[in-house]
């Protein structure tokens, strides 16, 4: 597999934009079967864009808006568009999009999709699905990844919910001409491809905010220990009559540890998105198990720096223990939360951070998210969990 990531600042003119882009893969080669991503300003006009795209590139193209973006070409942008196109011999790609998802079919609806395309891979097996949806106030993060774990068998999947800038209503996925604002889109990649996917967070526990989660159902917490979630949280000294709690809380996660069916402990980020002062309860961006260990979490700049070089470094070693594969492309998913701890001045740092640890021989483009969608790996056993996270950095090599 090969690809190039390409940017272009024009998303208002995308006659302009999209004549940059073609040109900058003038002299890309591709091979039997490719693919392209876009990450875009959540203002591009993605119907549009995916409608001039696809008459000039003829391979599906899927994507979703981002709050920022970067690629290796321009590093930080707060807007423009990412296209970032794969090819292969040996490899095939096979793109779709759900329908509106619901309370009601989202179950279903995700797992018609990979169906679908695991179908249309024609004979390949799938070895990696790349996944961006938009996010729906009324369904755990983590039930978009459990459904596709559960309908593939465990197949790792990467990705994560699109973002725009904090008003939540102009989150956009798209499939070559086709956008929706309440659906999902993925790809199965199969073929020779052997994905390495990490996953990493770098936070302080605060000492006194240590409890045990013993009231809880889906990414709803009613009681911590005998307390409950808004009592605690007023003994920890939040304000929680603010207007703005959410942004409180974005550099104030929560480390959740728990232990899964098969015994493995597993360590995840969670975000509060509100709290209920009447039931006292406190609602997550993502499933927080009864049992679960639960700390609050502080994390600095020099934390998000920290996860970054360890992601990528963990990656190239596993990427160089692999002699007889030639590894070139990567993708990026990062936390809007860890975005939010720079600066407008020193925004670039992240992405600086990518540019200095990642090999030159790895084409790479990603986006900030409002939830990452990411595998971690036991260190005990080896077993593989496909999880939902909140403040963490998530990067693939293909």
């Amino acid at each position: 597999m090969r690809s190039l990531a390409v940017f272009t600042k024009n998303m208002d003119d995308l006659d302009l934009g999209v004549a940059e882009l073609k040109e900058k893969l003038s002299d890309f080669k591709l091979g039997r079967n490719s693919l392209g991503v876009v990450f875009a300003h959540a203002e591009t006009d993605f119907e549009e864009l995916g409608k001039k795209l696809s008459s000039e590139f003829k391979f599906p193209i899927m994507g979703c808006s981002a709050m920022s973006l970067f690629s290796e070409q321009q590093g930080y942008a707060k807007e423009g568009i990412s296209f970032h196109v794969f090819t292969a011999d040996d490899c095939s790609f096979a793109a779709g999009m759900t329908a509106e998802l619901t309370e009601d079919n989202y179950k279903a609806e995700i797992k018609r999709t990979f169906n679908k395309l695991k179908n249309d891979l024609g004979g390949w097996r799938p070895k990696v699905i790349i996944t961006y949806a938009v996010k729906n106030p009324k369904i755990p993060g983590d039930e978009f990844v459990n459904v596709l774990d559960d309908a593939s068998g465990g197949i790792p999947v990467f990705g994560g919910f699109c973002s725009d800038n904090f008003v939540f209503s102009e989150c956009s996925v798209m499939l070559n001409s086709q956008q929706s604002r309440s659906g999902m889109v993925m790809v199965l990649i199969g073929g020779d491809t052997k994905p390495v996917i990490k996953g990493e967070f770098s936070v302080e526990t605060v000492a006194d905010f240590d409890e045990v989660v013993t009231e809880a159902r889906g990414n709803v917490v009613y009681k911590l220990g005998n307390k409950t979630m808004v009592e605690a949280l007023r003994a920890a000294g939040f304000d929680l009559e603010t207007r703005d709690l959410v942004m409180q809380f974005v550099g104030s996660p929560f480390l959740v540890t728990f232990t899964s069916v098969e015994g493995d402990e597993i360590q995840v980020i969670r975000n509060l998105d509100s709290i209920d002062l009447e039931s006292g309860a406190g609602i997550f961006l993502g499933n927080v198990p009864k049992g679960a260990h639960i700390q609050l979490a502080m994390f600095t700049r020099r934390d998000v720096a920290r996860s970054v070089a360890k992601a990528i470094q963990s990656a190239i070693v596993d990427v160089g223990n692999e002699h007889k594969y030639e590894y070139t492309s990567a993708i990026i998913t990062s936390c809007v939360s860890r975005l939010m701890t720079f600066t407008n001045d020193d925004m670039v740092d992240e992405t600086k951070g990518y540019s200095a640890v990642i090999p030159r021989s790895i084409r790479f483009s990603g986006m900030y998210s409002y939830g990452e969608f990411c595998p971690i790996i036991s260190k005990a056993t080896g077993n593989v969990h496909n999880c939902f996270h909140n403040t963490t950095f998530c990067f693939i090599v293909l």
